[in-house]
C-alpha cells in the first residue's frame, strides 16, 4: 500500500477494459501497488455486459478500442447508467473528450503512475466513499 490509501480509507475495486494483455499486466501491478483491488480485466464491451452481474466494482478504466471494436465509449455510457464511474485509459484523448458526459476523464497512455493514482482516487469522491 502507498501513502494515498494506507490506513486512511478502504481499497477501491477497479475493473479494467483492455484487449492488450501486456498493458493489463502493467496497470494491474500499479493498482495493487496503490493498495486497491484489481477486480480483473475484460477485453470487450460484450464481455462486460455478460460478466457485470457477478462484478463488484467501484470504478472502471476503459480503453477506447476493445476486442469488439471502438466500444469503449459505449461501455463507459453503459456503466454510467448503472452508477459506475470510469476513466478512459487511451492514447486517443480527443475521442475520449467527446464522451466527457459519461466518464470522469482521461488517463493518457503511456500511463503515469502518479496520474493513475490521482485519477483512481476520484472514484472514491464520485461514489462518496
Amino acid at each position: 500500500m502507498n501513502k494515498t490509501t494506507a490506513g486512511t480509507s478502504s481499497p477501491l475495486r477497479i475493473l479494467y477494459l483492455e484487449d492488450n494483455p501486456l498493458i493489463v499486466f502493467h496497470i494491474e501491478q500499479m493498482i495493487e501497488d496503490f493498495g486497491h483491488v484489481f477486480v480483473g480485466a475484460l477485453d470487450s464491451f460484450s464481455e462486460l455486459q455478460k460478466q457485470f452481474p457477478s462484478l463488484e466494482i467501484d470504478g472502471a478504466l476503459i480503453d477506447i478500442d476493445l476486442a469488439d471494436g471502438s466500444t469503449g465509449p459505449d461501455a463507459a455510457a453503459w456503466l454510467h447508467e448503472r452508477g459506475i464511474p470510469s476513466f478512459f485509459v487511451t492514447g486517443q484523448a480527443q475521442i475520449a473528450a467527446e464522451y466527457g458526459d459519461v466518464s470522469l476523464g482521461v488517463v493518457s497512455k503511456p500511463v503515469s503512475q502518479n496520474e493513475l493514482a490521482t485519477k483512481i482516487e476520484l472514484f472514491r469522491e464520485s461514489a462518496g466513499r
